[in-house]
């Protein structure tokens, strides 16, 4: 059981709560579509951990992160100019390059360019891959960026899309490593399903093994069928808030997906989701269906007041929760539990143990960092995702170990 201090520990981020001061420090994270940040466009604001940034991308192509708050007076810097790479605060002209250094200071009448190098202003290291601008947020050295197979593939085979959500940071990691929901919170989705992802329904009960690893651990759901054999959904979760869900169809080629739950604040956050293919294009009905069906725009249907758009008449015509599509069902569970869930209150089950194991890791993580140790799963040199798979299969009985499952 996570007690109510334990759980004030693993949600809290902003301000100079341990467990957000960690993620910053220790880890990159995806931050806006690459998309939305045009060259020689408007900056696009960026809340993260209770703390507001701008991305931009000068006229030459560079992108750059800074705090939204013009180092000067605080004037946003949402309004600036875009330079060739830089910005330029409209308030009294100050120009500032996508590394943080300020070029001019206009107002200044006494030797602004000497001046100038007395400044500098706050900028964070980025990378683009898979779609997303990825940033670093700590002080010092950044470590090296996320190595992921889907860092580098080309547009054709990746395909990032993101909704925010009026939940914790952590409810989001939480629903990504949980594979015990599917046969039940999924049940009428997956009901004509000829895939694994439907054979889950087949078996509701799910026993898990697990096999710890240097990035966090790797979690094996797994359910007997009639027949005797075995569907093992080998799910991996890599500290602190990316989850690797194995594909609908077991073999190879198939498109993958991973889920990356970034802290907003205290009581929001916005789920990522990265869909690829190593090996060929990402199907494109599924890339366009995705990209039509999902309120990322507008969020989800509706609020408390009205379930979140729960359509009733179709529970009563059969569907099991009042809501058509997969997504939708997962972030409204989610947001419905409210915005911080109080995990003292909670009486957790044997199908559970992915969700503890997740729990216990980042408490350990972030303890050891309150007492000066950097976290073990940190981003280093020696650190890489490169060969981070999620698989899933069948197995001819439940005694086959599943490790033997080709990624």
């Amino acid at each position: 059981m996570v007690t109510r201090e334990e759980n004030e520990l693993l949600c809290r981020v902003t301000g100079d709560a341990p467990m957000g001061k960690m993620l910053r420090q220790h880890y990159w994270l995806p931050a806006v579509l690459s998309v939305r940040v045009r060259k020689g466009e408007a900056p696009v604001r960026v809340k993260l951990f209770g703390r507001n940034f701008v991305a931009f991308r000068g006229r030459d192509g560079t992108v750059g992160f800074l705090d939204e708050a013009c180092p000067h007076r605080g004037a946003s810097l949402a309004l600036a100019r875009v330079d060739d790479c830089s910005l330029t605060c409209l308030f009294h002209g100050w120009k500032i390059r996508t590394d943080g250094a300020v070029l001019d200071v206009p107002n200044e009448p006494n030797n602004p360019k000497e001046f100038a190098k007395t400044v500098k202003a706050k900028a964070y290291p980025t990378r683009e891959g898979a779609g997303l601008i990825w940033v670093w947020l700590g002080e010092g050295a950044a470590p090296p960026a996320p190595d992921f197979e889907w860092m580098d593939l080309p547009p054709e085979q990746v395909y990032a899309a993101g909704i925010e959500l009026n939940a914790n940071w952590l409810q989001g990691v939480e629903a990504t490593i949980d594979s015990s929901h599917v046969a039940l919170l999924h049940q009428s989705s997956t009901a004509t399903s000829a895939t694994d992802f439907g054979a889950t329904r087949v078996n509701t009960e799910v026993g898990y093994e697990f096999e710890k690893k240097p990035y966090g651990f790797r979690a094996a759901a797994l359910r007997t069928a009639p027949d005797g054999s075995c569907l093992a959904r080998v799910t991996e979760f890599v500290m602190p808030y990316y989850g690797l869900i194995a594909p609908i169809y077991s073999g190879p080629q198939q498109d993958r997906t991973a889920i990356i739950a970034v802290p907003i604040d205290d009581e929001n956050l916005i789920q990522w989701y990265i869909f690829y293919n190593p090996e060929k294009p990402v199907d494109s009905w599924r890339k366009v269906q995705r990209a039509n069906q999902w309120p990322m725009a507008g969020g989800l249907p509706g609020d408390a007041a009205n379930n979140w758009g729960q359509n009733r008449q179709i529970m009563d015509a059969g569907n099991s929760t009042g809501f058509h599509e997969i997504v939708i069902e997962d972030f409204v569970v989610m947001v419905s539990m409210g915005p911080i869930v109080d995990r003292s209150q909670e009486y957790l089950c044997s199908a559970d143990q992915a969700i503890v194991r997740v729990r216990r890791q980042l408490l350990d993580e972030v303890r050891g960092f309150i007492n000066g140790k950097a976290p073990r799963s940190g981003q280093s040199e020696s650190m890489s995702y490169k060969d981070i798979r999620a698989v899933g299969g069948r197995l001819a009985s439940a005694s086959e170990d599943w490790r033997q499952i080709p990624r």
